[in-house]
């Protein structure tokens, strides 16, 4: 190899120099599901077409990721950036399935163009992760530049190719040029009808390091427009997952462009098509008596594609029937419903997309637990990164043992939460309650702030749908929408009117009624039926009510959605009875539920805590006007309720774990509630009253405890982060933002329901300890056990 490219380099060329052997395989947008078979290990591969339909959609096909999807559509056999004018600046489409190895040759290949006229760039975002990340987090590296960024190799609107930095943290958006060998004859710059082909190749070179030549090539003259080398590349730099990727210099114009052919050459090429995704995402099942309840996620589909689904059942690997067929509805989402299921068996199944060939995805349906322990999972509020992948943000740690958040790495990059999801898989979970926020608006791209922004929420929660569907695909499960899930940072819903002025701190939903059913479609729509369907205010559907299920009464409550207060707890009704937490409709159901399934035990799931178990720096009690120890008078109602049930409660929400007994007339005379710790979060919140509590016991800050807003209760566990709200302040004098894992404590509960022992069994689980390592002890205070008698 010379310093430059051979500009009449074949791919016969390229390979003969290599010594590689040649194998061919397809990298499409169609909608055909790609076989589920993993290559380890370095292999030889030539990607075929990009693409092979002429669908329009959003949805670039199952290989493929795109950062975000309201930023990019399928159009004509194309790949084409739509991004609006915004702070996206640097946006990429991933491949999925294949991965590079940094250690052998490899060519990438795609033809390019322009769309819109402006300065910019498009080609290649190679070595995102580093190597380093899960896969599905690799594919979210886009934006600005940091460590794990990779490198990028592109072709810029002036005509010059050129290799770009993407790890720099102290200068997000530069993209520097790096110093590389630049043959250019005569550039010129890129025009509308241009149609360019755009080459890198990485050939390993003495020492151990790389060679990268890029170059393009007009594919109507076959000539070379311009090229460059750049020696000395260090295989880490390249290794691991690529993107084809564009930026532009907006809110200046900037310019937008086009993708087609991909190609990817050489033994420096893994193939991974099991991680391919689509065009059915995941699965939410529930089983409520005789009904199953099941919603099957799509991916955004076009307006061609078919927009029908069935399930297919089958016992003991007997032959396949069919039980029930949907329409694909609102946020791509098909519900399900099989009105006389036989609970007292396993069944395999599997949704059906009829695409040629079809399109499958399966899992289990499990034989409902009877006359044993009950074994439920709580999930709470997952943020997919600390730091945006959107705007400039710092990384550095201000704290004593602070790690710093590398931009692109697993140390900012939550999602997708593998070791959480693994680990409370080891715990066997009976049924999965989802609790809390399955998704932020601001994590990990800014929000889009539309009043109907499906695009964006789908982009959002479908990373939560792929991180924890092999559990929502064998697991029954029931999800409670909170409010970053409706794109608000708090809700106080006033029986589902419209907040005016679209601002949130004075009541109602800030965005359209139809787009808030959508999300509640999509998430909880799976749910058993609710107690009384009937809407609220705007037409927004409703999804409280009771089901039993393995010998347990559960009651779900949506405590944001009657609440009548706002942000300012003055501005209210005068009448502090007439202050709603859980509203008339709610309050009626509790009451109806008490008698509901007699002689079984009870659980109610709701969103947040019955009271304000928040100090400050000082230790002194806060108000939170988004707790439910707010407003006074609807908590008190709502506490009764639950008591006079015998129900114990969990919540989410709060991202401090918890467990508190409530008071209604002394400190410990209500029921007790479990406040799981959040999976992965920023927001943190502390509790550690200044001086001991009464009637404490072993474990530190417990004990009768009075809330800012003069909420009795008994604390019997807390789940602080392991540094104090006190030294927190002495690096963060303002917010309560905290990215480094290792400085909270974070996980998921688990309820045990025991009929034998006549009791309940709270725990609390740090998120990445495996639970069958005899080392592994759960979070401090726990486990508690009550018995059924004393709830």
């Amino acid at each position: 190899m010379t310093g430059q490219p051979d500009r009449n380099l074949t791919r016969r060329d390229f390979l003969a120099a290599t010594g590689a052997a040649v194998g061919t395989f397809a990298l499409t947008t169609g909608l055909d599901l790609p076989a589920t078979a993993a290559t380890a290990a370095p292999t030889t591969t030539a990607v075929g077409p990009l693409v092979k339909t002429k669908a329009h959609r959003p949805w670039l096909g199952p290989d493929f990721w795109a950062n975000r999807l309201q930023d990019w559509r399928l159009a004509d056999g194309r790949i084409e950036s739509i991004a609006q004018p915004g702070p996206h600046r640097l946006r990429t489409v991933a491949v999925l399935t294949r991965e590079l190895t940094g250690a052998a040759p490899t060519r990438l290949r795609v033809r390019t163009g322009t769309l819109a006229a402006g300065s910019g760039f498009s080609g290649f975002l190679v070595g995102a992760g580093g190597g380093a990340l899960d896969p599905r987090a690799a594919a979210l590296v886009q934006g600005p530049s940091g460590e794990g960024g990779g490198l990028l190799a592109v072709y810029g609107s002036d005509g010059q190719v050129a290799f770009r930095e993407h790890t720099d943290e102290s200068r997000p958006f530069a993209f520097a040029v790096l110093p590389a060998t630049v043959d250019t004859p005569a550039a010129r710059p890129r025009t509308l009808d241009e149609d360019v082909e755009l080459t890198l190749e990485l050939t390993p070179a003495d020492g151990g390091d790389l060679r990268l030549h890029l170059y393009a090539r007009d594919r109507r003259t076959d000539t070379v427009l311009s090229a460059a080398t750049l020696d000395g590349v260090a295989p880490g730099q390249v290794r691991g997952g690529f993107s084809l990727v564009e930026s532009d210099d907006r809110p200046a114009q900037g310019a937008r462009f086009w993708f087609s052919d991909l190609h990817a050459t050489g033994p420096g090429v893994t193939t991974h098509r099991d991680r391919a995704l689509g065009p059915i995402v995941g699965t939410l099942f529930s089983v409520s008596g005789t009904v199953l309840k099941l919603t099957a996620q799509l991916v955004p589909l076009g307006p061609d594609d078919p927009r029908e689904v069935t399930l297919e059942i089958r016992a003991g690997g007997g032959r396949w029937r069919q039980v029930a067929r949907a329409t694909v509805g609102a946020g791509y989402a098909a519900s399900l419903r099989v009105a006389d299921w036989d609970t007292s068996r396993e069944w395999e199944y599997r949704v059906v997309y009829p695409t040629s060939p079809r399109a499958e995805y399966g899992g289990t349906v499990p034989a409902e637990p009877r006359g044993r322990e009950l074994v439920i999972g709580t999930l709470n509020c997952v943020k997919a990164a600390h730091r945006s992948l959107t705007g400039s943000s710092n990384g550095n740690p201000r704290l004593p043992g602070e790690q710093p958040l590398g931009l692109h790495t697993d140390r900012n990059l939550y999602f997708p939460y593998a070791p959480l999801a693994a680990n409370l898989a080891a715990q066997n979970p009976d049924l999965l309650v989802v609790l809390g926020d399955q998704l932020y608006e601001n994590s990990p791209t800014a929000e889009d702030t539309s009043p109907v922004p499906e695009l964006d929420f789908l982009y959002k929660y479908l990373l939560w749908l792929w991180s924890f569907r092999d559990l929502t695909r064998r697991i029954p499960s029931v999800v409670l929408v909170d409010d970053h899930d409706v794109f608000q940072g708090n809700i106080w819903g006033h029986g589902g009117a419209p907040a005016p002025g679209r601002d949130q701190n004075k009541g109602g939903y800030a965005n359209e009624a139809d787009w808030v059913n959508m999300v509640q479609r999509v998430q909880s729509g799976h749910d058993p039926d609710p107690y009384d369907p009937t809407p609220v205010q705007q037409g927004i559907s409703v999804y409280y009510g009771a089901f039993a299920y393995g010998g347990v009464s559960f009651a779900l409550l949506e405590d944001r959605k009657f609440k009548n207060t706002d942000a300012d707890p003055t501005d209210g009704d005068p009448v502090p009875e007439r202050l709603e937490l859980l509203g008339e409709r709610q309050e009626a159901f509790l009451a109806a539920w008490k008698s509901m399934h007699p002689g079984l035990p009870k659980v109610a799931l709701t969103q947040t805590l019955f009271a304000c178990l928040q100090t400050d720096p000082a230790g002194a009690a806060r108000q939170d006007q988004d707790s439910n120890g707010w407003p006074r008078t609807g908590r008190d109602r709502a506490v009764k309720l639950l008591a006079d049930a015998n129900a114990v409660v969990l919540s989410g929400d709060q991202h401090l774990g918890s467990l508190v007994r409530h008071g209604i007339e002394g400190f410990a005379d209500g029921p007790v509630q479990f406040t799981s710790p959040a999976g992965n979060s920023s927001f943190q919140r502390w509790f550690e009253p200044a001086e001991p509590l009464p009637n404490g016991n072993q474990s530190l800050h417990t004990g009768d405890f009075t809330d800012g807003f003069g909420n009795r209760l008994r604390v019997l566990a807390v789940a602080n982060p392991k540094v104090s709200f006190a030294e927190y302040r002495t690096g963060y004098p303002t917010g309560q933002g905290l990215g480094d894992r290792s400085l909270k404590q974070e996980g998921y509960g688990i309820l045990r329901v025991d009929p034998d022992r006549r009791e309940f069994v709270f725990e609390a689980w740090p998120w990445d300890d495996d639970p069958g390592d005899p080392r592994t002890r759960q979070i401090t205070g726990w486990p508690v056990r009550l018995p059924f008698d004393q709830a």
